[in-house]
């Protein structure tokens, strides 16, 4: 070891005691402004709660209402009406065993000839017939290259996989293993595109739903028992009603 690194080995045990964090469950109140702030995010967040559903008041008038907020939901993103659901055509290139899970590295076309790249985490050692609850994990935008933002996520996957889930990790355009353009109105200025009835949002919307017809297809999960969670902004994926958990 250098004389250098000695030094500065030295000078970082030294300062270890004086550096603590913040205590848990104790709110950031050190610099000005900052109870101003959280006073008016606790108002803001009070008005919305009060009035968050509007005129609905049961149940019963959610129901009444809610296939009209699905297909506004839908049409907003550019999927009303749905795309048909074409043939996955899913493809396993390659299985990596990894004692107590599986990776299968694969692909699907979300719509033909649109290809939607992912790893599968699973158990290695599963009952015969079981079927295990499947988990969609959309991946926020991490560039990993080559190999795709799924990557920066499979500590993720594994997780879920040494729990007893299969976890189908998706990637996303453009930082995936898919060329593309994902931030066209973001950073191009292709606003044309919304005029067309094209967002990014919904492609990887319909990705993540067919990403979840591809679990369901699976002969080791059970389709009753499917949720999807994820990385920033791709958590908006389609619910199949009493079969979806979503989680952001």
């Amino acid at each position: 070891m250098t004389a250098t690194r000695i030094a500065l080995a030295l000078l970082g045990s030294a300062l270890l005691p004086q550096i603590s964090a913040q205590p848990y469950d104790e709110p950031d109140r050190g610099q000005p402004g900052d109870q101003m702030i959280q006073d008016y995010l606790r108002l803001e967040t009070e008005k919305v709660e009060a009035d968050f559903l509007g005129a609905i008041k049961s149940a019963e008038e959610w129901n009444l209402a809610r296939p009209r907020f699905r297909e506004e939901y839908f049409d907003m993103l550019g999927l009303w009406p749905l795309p048909e659901r074409t043939p996955l055509h899913a493809t396993i290139t390659r299985t990596l065993e990894r004692g107590d899970y599986v990776v299968e590295m694969l692909h699907y076309q979300s719509r033909p000839g649109l290809y939607v790249t992912a790893n599968l985490y699973r158990p290695a050692k599963v009952e015969a017939g079981q079927r295990l609850p499947g988990i969609v994990y959309v991946c926020g935008h991490s560039g990993r290259g080559r190999n795709g933002n799924k990557t920066a996520f499979q500590s993720h996957g594994i997780w879920f996989a040494r729990h007893g889930y299969v976890c189908l990790v998706v990637d996303t355009l453009q930082l995936g293993e898919i060329a593309g353009i994902h931030h066209g109105t973001y950073r191009e200025g292709r606003w044309w595109w919304l005029s067309r009835g094209y967002t990014p949002a919904g492609v990887e919307c319909w990705n993540g739903v067919r990403g979840i017809d591809y679990l369901v297809s699976r002969p080791d999960v059970d389709s009753e028992r499917i949720g999807v969670t994820g990385i920033s902004s791709r958590s908006t994926v389609m619910a199949r009603p009493g079969r979806v958990c979503i989680d952001g």
